[in-house]
């Protein structure tokens, strides 16, 4: 499925809201901003693994902005996502990648290869706290430069939400939700938006294990679209925004 005009962008956006209906209220484990969080001239950083360097849902909410919010003049988002990389590894370059960057905001995106990179293996408790250990001291780092945090919990591994590897990823989901109580930040679960929108997915979609992702684990422009509005919303920007927005292309086609 390519996105080729403006339109299909927005169609796939209005469709995808559609499915999901309104951002959630009240709900303990999510913290999000109920205003926009963003002023003139604020920088964001991206940062994550290969979903985030490929940068789709990146450019879709560059384009969003760009058109929704035009008088604030906010630069492109700065994308330091390295393809293969896990927290341990993110960990080692926060302070060059992000913190000496000084931005406003970082989107904090980790946990899929933690996860996929070792499903042939059992769980390891150790690998686990390892995790919640680099993610919140990533937020500690960022929080102590005054830098707001967005964290991204991992989308999925395979189209398949009962799989082994989504069952374990719901730990690493948790986790970061915990840290995002612990922490104050705020967090926006992915991994549950995925879930949501593929236990409706229609029956004409095609490739049952290729819909969102080219792989089952790299997004396609249906699934950039939907990432991109778990972060749009992890802003503060209205859905009614999101679906109106003059944007330009943003994703190649045939990705």
């Amino acid at each position: 499925m390519a996105v080729e005009t403006p339109a299909e962008l927005l169609k796939l956006f209005a469709m995808l809201i559609g499915m999901l209906g309104p951002v959630p209220k009240g709900d303990p484990n999510v913290n999000v901003p109920g205003e926009f969080v963003l002023k003139a001239g604020d920088q964001i950083v991206a940062i994550g693994d290969s979903i985030t360097q490929a940068g789709g849902y990146l450019k879709d909410v560059d384009a969003v902005l760009a058109s929704q919010y035009p008088e604030l003049k906010l630069p492109p988002i700065i994308n330091v996502g390295i393809s293969g990389q896990k927290a341990e590894d993110l960990i080692q370059r926060f302070q060059k990648d992000v913190v000496d960057r000084k931005p406003a905001l970082v989107t904090l995106s980790i946990g899929i290869n933690d996860v996929w990179h070792r499903a042939a293996q059992s769980h390891d408790p150790q690998i686990l706290a390892d995790y919640w250990k680099n993610v919140a001291k990533m937020v500690d780092m960022a929080q102590a430069a005054g830098i707001k945090v967005v964290l991204l919990t991992p989308t999925v591994i395979r189209e398949d939400v009962r799989s082994d590897e989504n069952k374990r990823l719901r730990i690493y989901v948790e986790a970061q939700k915990q840290i995002a109580r612990e922490k104050k930040c705020s967090v926006i679960d992915l991994h549950a938006m995925f879930a949501d929108v593929l236990s409706r997915r229609p029956e004409d979609a095609g490739d049952r294990e290729k819909w969102l992702t080219s792989d089952g684990v790299h997004m396609k422009p249906l699934g950039d679209a939907l990432m991109a509005i778990g972060v749009l919303r992890g802003l503060g920007v209205p859905d009614e925004k999101i679906v109106s927005s003059k944007v330009a292309v943003s994703t190649p086609a045939g990705k």
